[in-house]
């Protein structure tokens, strides 16, 4: 079964954030986290599942699971929630920001 990605406000904020940050200090750098970036989201659309729950899924009413983008200590958190058939995504974290909490989200 093919799930629908979609990419909520909270997280192509994030993701245009991002970007920003990584393009100010390299250009070929933010080029080269943008194409990872979307070619994780893309794979999302085939068992979403697999994915463990991330660490501040308890907060939350239904299960935030996480995807991971990087090397170890330097990969950001791709966060999400499955529903029926759709995988929204709701934040791209850095590695050092906080856990995401509930009252960041405007939907779920």
């Amino acid at each position: 079964m093919a799930f629908r990605v979609v990419i909520t406000a909270p997280a192509d904020r994030d993701f245009r954030d991002h970007f920003e940050w990584i393009r100010d200090r390299s250009v070929q750098g933010a080029d080269n986290w943008r194409a990872r970036i979307i070619a994780a989201i893309r794979t999302l659309n085939v068992n979403p599942k697999k994915h463990a729950p991330a660490r501040e899924s308890a907060a939350f009413p239904v299960t935030i699971r996480c995807l991971l983008v990087g090397k170890r200590r330097s990969a950001f958190r791709i966060l999400y929630h499955v529903a029926d058939d759709e995988v929204r995504i709701l934040a791209i974290r850095r590695p050092a920001q906080d856990l995401l909490s509930p009252g960041e989200l405007d939907e779920l």
